[in-house]
C-alpha cells in the first residue's frame, strides 16, 4: 500500500502587511485565518483518503533568506527535505485552498509530476493566468528569463487541453512521486539564482516577481530536465469566483479543490467559511 502525505505551509513576515489591508482586514491576520481554514479542510481530507498531513510555519529550504519572494520557494521542501523520502507521493497545496471532494488526488495520475497548467484554467468569467499567450511583452520577459537560465521554451502540446506558447504549471496544487523528487534534488538548478532579481540588459531591467517566483522556476526545470508532467482535470485546482454561480459548483462538487487565489478572493474564502458554505465542514460531509 502506498504511503502518501499532504504538505502545506504559510510563512508570514513583516513584508506581508506592507502590501496593505484587504477589504478592511489586516493582511497578515487574514492570511493566518485563511491558512487555518485550509489546514482544517486538508486534515479532514487526509483522514478521509488515508494519508499523512504536515503543516509548517517555519523556513527550512529558505532559511536565512530575507527576500519576501523567497518564501514562495519553501514549497521546494518536498524535494530537498529528506523527511519526505519515506513517502511514495507528496501533494503540495497552497493555503488559500479548501478541499471539496472525497476522491483521492493520489489516484488521479501515474505521471512523475501532475497538477493543472495555467493555460488549462478557463472558466465562464475568464480565469487563467497565462498572460504570455495574450501579451507579447509578457512573453518577451519569459523568453528573456528562460534564456538567462538555459531553459527551453516548450509549448504544452500533448499535456494540456488548450494550445499555449509555454508550459507553466500552477504550483498551488502539485503531486510529486518519490522518483520525481529525487530526480529534482539531483538535477534542478539553484532556486536562489532564479529568485533574486537580475538585470538582463544595460538599462538594468529586472523581471516582475511573477517571473522570479517558484511557479516559472519549477515549470522551467521540469521542462529542462524532461520530467513526465501531466495536466489533470481543472477541477483539482479551480477558482469558484470565476463562475457565474460559484456556490452551485461547490455544492455539486464540480470543483474539487477550491483555490481562492488573489487578495479579495482570500477574503471571500474566509467569509464563506463563516457562512457555512463549504460542505467539508458541515455535518454529514
Amino acid at each position: 500500500m502506498s504511503k502518501n502525505i499532504i504538505f502545506q505551509y504559510l510563512i508570514v513576515n513583516d513584508d506581508v502587511d506592507k502590501r496593505g489591508d484587504i477589504e478592511g482586514r489586516k493582511r497578515s491576520d487574514l492570511y493566518l485565518e485563511m491558512a487555518d481554514i485550509s489546514r482544517q479542510s486538508f486534515e479532514l481530507y487526509a483522514e478521509e483518503i488515508g494519508c499523512e498531513y504536515l503543516y509548517s510555519d517555519e523556513r527550512v529550504v529558505t532559511k536565512g533568506h530575507g527576500c519576501s519572494t523567497s518564501t514562495l520557494f519553501e514549497c521546494l521542501r518536498v524535494i530537498y527535505d529528506p523527511y519526505f523520502d519515506q513517502f511514495d507521493k507528496v501533494l503540495f497545496a497552497d493555503t488559500d485552498i479548501v478541499v471539496n471532494t472525497k476522491e483521492s488526488i493520489f489516484d488521479v495520475s501515474d505521471a512523475e509530476v501532475y497538477g493543472v497548467l495555467e493555460s488549462d484554467i478557463i472558466t465562464e468569467n475568464g480565469g487563467g493566468y497565462n498572460g504570455w499567450d495574450r501579451d507579447s511583452n509578457n512573453m518577451r520577459d519569459y523568453l528573456e528569463k528562460f534564456e538567462m537560465h538555459d531553459c527551453p521554451i516548450i509549448p504544452p502540446f500533448g499535456i494540456g487541453r488548450h494550445v499555449s506558447k509555454l508550459t507553466i504549471l500552477n504550483t498551488g496544487v502539485v503531486v510529486w512521486t518519490k522518483e520525481a523528487r529525487l530526480k529534482a534534488r539531483e538535477l534542478f538548478d539553484s532556486w536562489e539564482a532564479w529568485c533574486y532579481p537580475k538585470s538582463v540588459n544595460s538599462d538594468n531591467k529586472v523581471h516582475h516577481m511573477s517571473i522570479l517566483n517558484d511557479q516559472p522556476f519549477i515549470s522551467a526545470q521540469l521542462m529542462k530536465y524532461d520530467f513526465d508532467l501531466e495536466s489533470v482535470d481543472q477541477s483539482w485546482n479551480d477558482t469558484p469566483p470565476h463562475y457565474n454561480d460559484p456556490q452551485k459548483w461547490i455544492d455539486e462538487g464540480k470543483s474539487k479543490f477550491l483555490h481562492y487565489t488573489g487578495g479579495k478572493y482570500k477574503k471571500e474564502m474566509v467569509d464563506l467559511y463563516h457562512e457555512g458554505k463549504f460542505p467539508i465542514f458541515n455535518e454529514g460531509w
